[in-house]
């Protein structure tokens, strides 16, 4: 009885200091690490556990930090393992810690609260560990979003850069459509100021006699030198060395004035209108439906496939050749829309049609004729007869001060019978 009177005090005391060390790992803070506290016992404890020294001991398990590195570098799974098992572990010692209390046995309660002490550690160091390692994980993470981001804006400066080059580049086409759009607004006043006079439809609605026949002649020559003028006009617009381009159509031609040039392109335009030509175009049965119409493009419309219509778009491919068209108007939609069979409604085609109506219109008429009325032009070189030829300008051949030769034929010339229509040249002298 004095035995157990003697122990009570005693455990007691051990139970304060167990709860009291308990506490104080409780306060620690997270991040630092348990000190394994290992109390010397006192003397008499010494002297009243030294029976119980015999019993077996319960030693804590060794903690590797290497391995819980490892492991909680690994996945979030085996850090769970980890932490429920450092829990079983650390209830299996708080259990071993309550019985070691029934019998009271100082030894085993002091292993057991070491291996309490242990536990708390190992769960301690894991959390330690985990945390730094989610700490690296998170910088890892946030270094590679860093970097992606640095790469994103240099692609963004790159892209602002290219950008900035293409409204550059697009700034620049749109000062040259501008320029583009005033010439071409220019040439369209040009072209409606020079476009060849309305044809008199009343001429055609009279017996066709050489004289009516004469009269039609003398308004087609004025149509096709109408015409001419928008058409050098955008010829010089466009850059054109004029005098190359007349020397290129009558290279032996020798101009007494300058000015005389705008002749050879007008004698192109009459060589092309007047040549290679086909007798199914200039049939009558077509001719009263396009003349009815105040505006011969309006007959275009209404038919393109008339006789009129291909006898358009043929002169016109002839006339107007691909590198022609291209260097006046910077592409060919016309020529591409009339070789579909089409009619471009533009300014210049449409001046084109008012000149094409009369040439047509004169060919029906010649064809009209029985026997029809026969084409000639006046040989280069030949002596100027006025019996056939009539000069384009008034030169000393006009006046009879000198002989003169023929430079080239402006105009061709008709034979109705015994009737003749003069053909227009520029003369030269001999």
């Amino acid at each position: 009885m004095d035995s157990i009177s003697c122990k009570a005090p005693k455990s007691s005391s051990n139970i304060s200091e167990f709860l009291i060390r308990f506490s104080k790992l409780c306060k620690r803070r997270s991040f630092a690490g348990f000190a394994v506290e290992n109390p010397k016992p006192t003397n008499d404890s010494n002297t009243e556990g030294s029976e119980d020294s015999r019993d077996p001991k319960i030693y804590p398990q060794p903690f590797d930090d290497t391995l819980i590195k490892e492991n909680l570098e690994g996945s979030e799974d085996t850090t769970m393992s980890k932490l429920f098992t450092a829990i079983s572990a650390l209830k299996s010692a708080y259990v071993q810690l309550q019985r070691a209390h029934i019998p009271y046995e100082p030894r085993k309660i002091q292993d057991a609260d070491e291996l309490i002490v242990s536990e708390l550690d190992s769960i301690s160091r894991l959390e330690e560990v985990f945390y730094n390692g989610e700490q690296r994980r998170k910088a890892k993470s946030l270094f590679s979003l860093c970097q992606e981001i640095r790469e994103h804006e240099q692609l963004i400066l790159e892209l602002q850069s290219r950008n900035q080059a293409k409204e550059s580049d697009v700034l620049q086409l749109r000062q040259v459509v501008e320029e583009l759009d005033q010439n071409y607004a220019e040439l369209e006043k040009e072209v409606k100021k020079k476009m060849p006079p309305k044809y008199d439809i009343s001429l055609f609605n009279q017996e066709w006699t050489p004289s009516v026949f004469f009269d039609a002649f003398k308004l087609t020559s004025k149509a096709i030198h109408d015409f001419t003028k928008p058409l050098i006009s955008l010829m010089k617009a466009s850059g054109w060395n004029l005098d190359q381009a007349a020397d290129s159509i009558e290279n032996q031609a020798i101009y007494t004035e300058r000015c005389h040039k705008k002749f050879a392109f007008e004698a192109y335009v009459s060589r092309v209108m007047f040549s290679r030509n086909r007798s199914e175009w200039f049939k009558l049965d077509h001719f009263d439906r396009v003349l009815r119409f105040s505006n011969p493009f309006d007959a275009l419309i209404e038919d393109p496939d008339s006789n009129f219509g291909k006898f358009c778009r043929y002169k016109y491919v002839l006339l107007v050749k691909s590198k022609m068209e291209s260097s006046l108007f910077g592409n060919l939609d016309q020529r591409e829309f009339v070789l579909r069979g089409g009619h471009p409604r533009t300014p210049f085609y449409q001046a084109f049609v008012r000149m094409a109506i009369w040439v047509w219109a004169l060919q029906v008429m010649a064809h009209s004729f029985i026997p029809k009325a026969d084409v000639f032009y006046a040989k280069r070189g030949s002596r100027f007869e006025e019996e056939y030829m009539e000069s384009v300008v008034d030169s000393a051949t006009d006046r009879g001060e000198q002989k003169v030769e023929v430079g080239f034929t402006v105009m061709p010339g008709f034979k109705i019978g015994n009737n003749v229509i003069r053909c227009r040249v520029y003369p030269c002298k001999m």
